[in-house]
């Protein structure tokens, strides 16, 4: 009986480990800068994500301030959805996923 509530707890614990690894699809609704920014962050691409800013000349600073993704900062729309490589060069102080879906 021991072992069976012990391969009970196990099994529960496993699903419950699966539903808190839903995939979620991020949709685009425009061509914007600022849509293309908040793309690069949902592939966790830092490197997407500093040639997008040289290329308009952005500075990282003001991004961070003036973008939102989801209705929330881009570095906090990071590291909600745990992005945790974007998340961190823009400066996230939380790197904690929370389920959402982007809107912007």
């Amino acid at each position: 009986m021991k072992t069976f509530m012990s391969m009970m707890v196990g099994i529960f614990a496993v699903s419950t480990m699966s539903v808190q690894a839903a995939q979620y699809k991020f949709v685009a609704t425009d061509d914007s800068f600022e849509t293309q920014l908040c793309v690069a962050v949902t592939h966790n691409d830092v490197t997407k994500l500093t040639e997008l800013l040289k290329s308009r000349g952005e500075r990282l600073r003001s991004v961070q301030k003036m973008v939102r993704c989801n209705q929330m900062p881009i570095a906090e729309f990071a590291a909600e959805y745990g992005f945790s490589q974007v998340a961190q060069y823009l400066g996230a102080e939380n790197n904690e996923p929370v389920l959402a879906v982007l809107s912007q």
